[in-house]
């Protein structure tokens, strides 16, 4: 089993004020997906980049780009939960792994989105906003997930994992939310849930100290859950339930 370097903020490092997360826009960017897509079946980057995302779906699930209340766009994914499939499912996949890689696996890189949950999430599924890489040993990850909606941001060299959680603070059904995960340097992380229409903290932000070699994921990441299978349920494939705005990466 990965060694777990933090698995609840406080629980193993202290939490602290620290500095702030580094700007989820800018020159660096290398993914932005804001709610537009060039095709049903293709999330559009509003980056230079264009590193559009294809749309994966099964079993009647969709993903659908929607004008919000002040003229904006975001992506909505299949509403309600599945305990038994088949399930409507949708994810949305970047085609370009390495943009997605800190550059020597050991860099600053931040991730996150604007999400909104449409329903109570399941008690026995987990929720997965962002991911690129699988849990285990040997394995690469970062991730952002939100299971039983409660935000958290992960990371793992596989070998060493940092589990941070906002405090165990949990999600409103129906407000947004802006929720930010950074490699601040080698070894600090951070987590940060924020009120998109004020860019102020909903709950303090919460630190991690780690020594951790580098992170380089493979494979290709994934938006919005783990996989779409028709034979599996959400428990299986961490179906993201709800509103995504604003979804990024980004490395310095």
């Amino acid at each position: 089993m990965a060694r777990i370097l933090s698995v609840i903020a406080g629980a193993v490092v202290a939490l602290t004020a620290g500095p702030p997360a580094q700007a989820a826009s800018g020159p660096d960017d290398e993914v932005r997906y804001d709610g537009a897509m060039v095709t049903p079946d293709l999330v559009a980057d509003r980056t230079s980049h264009a590193r559009h995302g294809a749309v994966l779906t099964s079993g009647g699930g969709r993903v659908l780009s929607l004008p919000d209340e002040t003229g904006g766009l975001f992506l909505r994914f299949p509403a309600g939960s599945c305990p038994a499939a088949p399930c409507p499912q949708a994810i949305v996949q970047p085609l370009v792994p390495g943009a997605l890689t800190p550059r020597d696996g050991t860099g600053r890189f931040g991730f996150g989105a604007d999400l909104r949950l449409t329903a109570e999430p399941s008690p026995a599924a987990g929720m997965n906003v962002w991911q690129f890489g699988l849990a285990g040993v040997g394995h690469s990850q970062w991730k952002l997930q939100v299971d039983h909606g409660r935000p958290s941001c992960r990371w793992s060299d596989g070998d060493r994992v940092v589990l941070l959680s906002a405090h165990e603070y949990r999600l409103t059904v129906g407000r947004w939310y802006r929720v930010r995960c950074a490699r601040l340097s080698s070894v600090l992380f951070q987590i940060r849930v924020l009120d998109p229409a004020t860019g102020a903290a909903v709950v303090p932000p919460a630190h991690a100290v780690a020594v951790m070699g580098p992170i380089l994921p493979a494979g290709l990441a994934t938006i919005g859950g783990k996989r779409v299978h028709p034979g599996q349920a959400d428990a299986q494939t961490d179906q993201f339930r709800g509103d995504l705005d604003e979804v990024y990466f980004t490395r310095s």
